[in-house]
């Protein structure tokens, strides 16, 4: 069975030594997304503050049954950064505690990148509600704000994953989650997977690859 490889330093993604491409890459391609006018200074606690979010989460959620998990996560995580990150991890992790307070209703996949043929990308996390026996997936976000840029790019992000997961024979829900966390708000905000965002998914990466074609590559 072929094994996909993710080379998290580099964001790359390998299959039987063919390098696949990012949804991430086919999304900013198709959109001309880009953080040019944001000065590296910014960009840099945003990113330092993500990866403590999505770690914290990360942590919380493959020991949701440890007694204290939450207490004991933030107690190690003062010492080492600073108060803007530990008070958006805290936010997080209450609102993940709420989220999944009947923790075994639930069953997590957490950050496990999946592919099709061509492309790959990494889920923050997809949980199963055991009730309903259904897939939910789910992005992690720290910006700010979500204007209608970010927004678009959310929505194609989302529709990326819920398309390969759909073609993989997952019963993964057309009701997908941004989880927000800013120093103003926790919130969930509810994206739908539509036959047109697929459609627009879709159109995107045909629009990547021909233009790969024709760059003779």
């Amino acid at each position: 069975m072929s094994k996909l490889i993710f080379k998290k330093e580099t964001h790359q993604y390998f299959l039987d030594d063919k390098e696949l491409i990012s949804v991430s890459r086919i999304i900013d391609n198709y959109l001309g997304f880009g953080y040019s006018h944001i000065s590296a200074e910014i960009l840099k606690n945003a990113s330092v503050r993500g990866k403590w979010v999505h770690k914290l989460n990360e942590l919380y959620l493959q020991n949701i049954n440890q007694e204290n998990i939450i207490n004991n996560l933030l107690k190690k995580l003062k010492p080492i950064t600073n108060s803007i990150n530990y008070s958006y991890c805290k936010k997080s992790l209450m609102f993940l505690k709420e989220k999944f307070k009947d923790k075994n209703n639930y069953e997590f996949i957490i950050e496990k990148p999946i592919n099709d043929s061509l492309i790959a990308g990494t889920p923050d996390l997809v949980y199963l509600d055991k009730k309903e026996n259904k897939y939910y997936l789910v992005d992690y976000k720290t910006y700010a704000c979500i204007d209608e840029d970010k927004l678009k790019r959310i929505k194609l992000q989302l529709s990326a994953y819920f398309w390969i997961l759909f073609k993989s024979n997952i019963d993964i829900s057309t009701k997908t989650y941004i989880y927000l966390t800013n120093k103003n708000i926790q919130k969930e905000i509810e994206i739908e997977i539509t036959d047109e965002l697929v459609d627009e998914w879709l159109k995107a990466k045909i629009n990547y690859f021909k233009g790969e074609n024709q760059n003779g590559i």
